[in-house]
């Protein structure tokens, strides 16, 4: 029972200082409108979630875990203008461009649909601004929060576990802890490697990005240069792809060269070399840190649970790396 602690000990003294620095907050240079119905991001009924038709959804092949929250990804760009593809990152978004992310609960103790939150990117003056929004219990429209909050949800995770948890809503200051790249703040999952998928439209499998292109969201590129990533949860794939995956998701936003946790022994990103990685020499850590809830739990922000099948999926990827560390 020692070697748990002795570990945990490790990673206070090495990695947490660092992880849990406070560096200048962000701030927004526009202000948020205070409902989100004033977007018009929904046709119908807002809680039947129908993107309106100057709104596309788009999927993403890895995604962040969220306490088993369900999530719809739309983009909502000016007229006559489109995303630049610049290579396996981020696009090059016009100004104007909103990102809204919503997170829900499929099957709630009510039985139907439990709509938490949506969080919202706005690119305008040149940079990325945040807001996120609570919706009401009628399910009607959300309202603008800079505090975060506490939800209590019943529900049925996918693998049909009955749970229980309270959601927090994150902080305007919690979404830029996570969103933060050096003095800005940035989009973390829409990158093109990771919207490189295949997606169903109208009953036909399609590539997510050619898709978009003829829809006029993202100007004509050559998408056969574009890689993908993994995503995690499909085991055709193998082990250590799927792993960098779920650790570039889940981890990379913030243990990068220039997130909030830059300074640790530990940069997760997907295309850092192995052995630039700091897994080898931090490996029982991450588990520990990714399994043990409470204050050194990793990701600090946006679970209350551990992800199961996540921690299952490094554990295996960690047994397998051996005495050698192999990638």
């Amino acid at each position: 029972m020692r070697k748990p602690a002795v570990l945990l000990w490790l990673v206070t003294a090495g990695m947490l200082p660092a992880c849990n620095n406070d560096p200048q907050e962000i701030s927004n240079n526009i202000p948020f409108k205070s409902k989100l119905s004033e977007y018009a991001l929904f046709e119908g009924e807002p809680s039947g979630l129908r993107p309106a038709g100057n709104v596309v959804e788009v999927h993403i092949g890895s995604s962040l875990f969220t306490d088993y929250a369900e999530k719809q990804r739309l983009l909502k760009i000016p007229r006559s203008t489109r995303l630049l593809i610049a290579g396996n990152g981020l696009p090059v978004f016009p100004e104007g461009a909103l990102i809204a992310k919503t997170f829900y609960y499929s099957k709630s103790a009510n039985g139907g649909r439990q709509i938490i939150e949506t969080r919202l990117l706005h690119y305008s003056g040149g940079k990325w601004n945040l807001a996120t929004y609570r919706w009401n219990a009628a399910q009607t429209d959300a309202e603008l929060l800079t505090n975060g909050a506490a939800v209590p949800v019943d529900f049925e995770d996918l693998s049909g576990k009955r749970r229980h948890l309270t959601y927090r809503i994150p902080s305007q200051k919690d979404c830029g802890t996570c969103h933060r790249s050096g003095d800005r703040l940035v989009p973390l999952g829409p990158s093109a490697r990771n919207l490189n998928i295949d997606v169903q439209v109208e009953g036909k499998r399609i590539n997510q990005l050619t898709y978009l292109i003829n829809r006029g969201v993202i100007a004509h590129s050559d998408v056969s240069k574009i890689a993908s990533l993994p995503d995690y949860k499909d085991a055709s794939h193998a082990l250590a792809p799927r792993a960098r995956a779920y650790l570039e998701m889940n981890c990379a936003h913030c243990h990068n060269e220039t997130g909030t946790a830059a300074n640790t022994s530990l940069n997760l990103s997907y295309t850092t070399p192995f052995d630039k990685t700091g897994i080898a020499y931090n490996k029982e850590n991450i588990v520990i840190r990714m399994s043990t809830m409470g204050e050194y739990h990793m990701p600090k922000i946006g679970t209350t649970t551990p992800d199961d099948e996540g921690v299952r999926l490094i554990k295996d990827y960690i047994k397998s790396l051996g005495s050698a560390h192999r990638p």
